[in-house]
């Protein structure tokens, strides 16, 4: 009995560890995902306060310092500066002219190295240069943000205000980035002072005189405030949501780890006592009841299990019983076998003993039979009519046809008891016999008005045969063939040499043919196929006898045929000479052929 093939344990992964590690993952994308989530909306949060409330400090300094930087006061200008400076998230601030010149800024640590003195009394900001304050709109009062990176050699431009991955990595590390928020505010043209003093407000906004014909005035490009605000704060509490993300992904993984655990337990342990229950089952061993833990799927599974164990042991024992009593019922069917195996000998031996002795004993008082119808038909015991020879001459015709079946019968019956018939196979001029046994059918062939074609190699070999035996196959498949064949036509007799060492005779009607289903039956004995006409004589022995002596001469016989469309009986004999040694392949019928016709 083959074993099933187990799987390897090397490259075996268990349910258990399938179920923990894909909760695993599952619940870890899942907490990553919010986590970022929740961390990006919180810092969006925190980044839109703080620019808020740079904004709001910026829109200040901008509507407070308005007339300051109108009239160019310095002094006001840097008294608000360090106002807005005392905010704890203000990196710098400054006022920057329409020129890009510095009225007044200052910076907290190192910021206060970027503010640069320039000849004639003037400053630059090195951040000025990096913003773009032309996408200021110039009816609104909304800031202009912009990321900075404070370098060593000096601010750097950021692309966006928002914090990459590698830089939330970096503040998961306790680093602290420099990164800056810069605002850029542009001083209004209208003071808000206009609602309360209309005469200031007239007095600012009065057009100046100018000389007729004189080009009207150039509009002035506003100045603007400049304020960086620290991320500090706000890379603090970020740290603080990685941290707490981390620490919220790590918790849920824990738990959702252990109760899966405590899951595939309750799945896996069933499962593994089935496993091991039919294991046994199939190694043949008892199995007992797997006990039922759940009362879900695992556990009908279960139940279905220790039905189906129950059932098979149940059989097995009906198998193992009935193949105790199997042998004893062989062995008595065998011995009844065996002897009536030997009865049915004994009874077709006593059969063929019967037929041959029956038949031997009949040729005697036919032979005498015969003799004394010839001698009344010829008139030696006295003269006889016409009408009665015509009588004698049927019952002379039906007295033959009876001692032909009865040699059939004793030919057949000899054949079949082993030992009581020999063939002497011999060299055979397979010529001789053939035109010998056409000549014996002449009168049934002359009768039937059939012609016997021949079709002979030229240089014809030796049969090894027995010459009798040879004649009686030959005799049967042509008194076959001609009386199977219509009237006015032709059966054909091929001989050719088909191996080195063998001969095939054929013999061809232009007869009925034999149904397909009737093929194997007509070398029975007694065998007339369903299309035989009735008033066609003969008992069925002539087929059965020839095939009988072609095996006894180690050949075989066989029949080509189809309704309607004639039959060819086959045989092949041993040569008794080889064929020639420069003939290495079967020889095929030789071009040059005798014919020979036999009415």
């Amino acid at each position: 009995m083959v074993e099933p093939a187990h799987p390897s344990p090397s490259f075996s992964i268990t349910l258990r560890t399938k179920l923990v590690f894909s909760t695993a993952v599952i619940l870890v994308v899942a907490c990553l995902l919010l986590g970022w989530l929740f961390i990006r909306q919180q810092v969006r949060s925190v980044a839109e306060n703080l620019v808020q409330s740079g904004t709001l400090l910026a829109q200040h300094l901008a509507a407070m310092g308005r007339f300051s930087i109108v009239a160019g006061d310095t002094h006001r200008l840097d008294q608000l500066i360090q106002e807005i400076l005392a905010v704890r998230t203000v990196a710098y601030v400054a006022v920057v002219s329409s020129s890009g010149e510095i009225q007044a800024g200052y910076g907290r640590a190192e910021w206060h190295q970027q503010f640069s003195a320039q000849p004639g009394g003037l400053r630059r900001f090195s951040v000025t240069t990096l913003v773009q304050p032309r996408r200021l709109d110039a009816d609104t009062n909304e800031p202009l943000i912009n990321g900075i990176w404070l370098a060593d050699d000096g601010p750097v431009l950021r692309s966006t205000t928002e914090f990459t991955l590698g830089e939330l990595f970096t503040l998961m590390g306790g680093s602290e980035l420099p990164i800056f928020y810069d605002l850029l505010v542009q001083v209004p043209r209208h003071s808000h002072a206009t609602v309360w003093d209309p005469a200031l407000q007239l007095t600012l906004e009065e057009e100046l005189d100018t000389p007729e014909g004189s080009a009207a005035p150039q509009a002035v490009v506003p100045s603007l405030v400049q304020v960086g605000l620290s991320t500090s704060n706000l890379q603090h509490v970020l740290r603080q949501l990685l941290c707490q993300a981390l620490l919220i992904t790590l918790s849920t993984l824990m738990g959702g780890i252990c109760i899966i655990v405590l899951l595939a337990r309750r799945i896996t342990i069933p499962l593994q006592g089935l496993t091991t229950a039919a294991t046994k089952l199939a190694d043949g061993e008892t199995v007992p009841t797997v006990a039922m833990r759940t009362n879900d799927e695992v556990g009908t599974l279960t139940h279905v299990f220790n039905t189906m164990a129950s059932t098979l042991q149940s059989r097995e024992h009906e198998l193992r019983e009935l193949a105790h009593t199997l042998e004893d019922r062989v062995d008595a069917r065998t011995q009844e076998l065996a002897a009536a195996n030997a009865k049915l000998q004994e009874i077709d031996r006593r059969k063929s003993i019967f037929v041959s002795t029956a038949s031997h004993e009949l040729r005697t008082p036919l032979t005498s039979m015969k003799v004394d119808l010839a001698n009344l038909r010829d008139g030696i015991d006295g003269a006889v009519t016409d009408d009665q020879r015509r009588s004698l001459t049927r019952v002379e015709a039906n007295l033959s046809r009876l001692r032909i079946l009865i040699d059939d019968l004793l030919d057949l019956s000899q054949i079949e008891m082993v030992g009581q018939i020999t063939v002497r196979l011999e060299p055979v001029s397979l010529g001789n016999v053939i035109a010998k046994t056409v000549e014996d059918l002449r009168p049934f062939s002359s009768e039937r008005r059939v012609s016997i074609v021949l079709s002979l190699p030229s240089e014809l070999p030796l049969v090894c045969a027995d010459p009798d035996k040879l004649r009686q196959i030959l005799l049967n498949l042509l008194h076959n063939a001609v009386k199977f064949t219509p009237m006015d036509t032709i059966v054909d007799l091929t001989v050719m040499r088909i191996s080195t060492d063998e001969i095939q005779i054929s013999v061809r009607d232009v007869g009925p043919g034999i149904a397909p289903e009737d093929v194997d039956k007509i070398f029975q004995p007694f065998y007339r196929a369903p299309t035989t006409h009735k008033k066609t004589k003969g008992a069925g022995l002539g087929l059965a006898i020839a095939k009988l002596l072609v095996e006894l001469h180690h050949g075989r016989l066989w029949v080509e045929t189809e309704p309607h469309g004639g039959s060819c009986f086959s045989f092949t004999l041993h040569s008794a000479t080889p064929a020639r040694p420069t003939t290495t392949e079967p020889v095929a019928p030789i071009p040059s052929q005798q014919h020979i016709t036999a009415l």
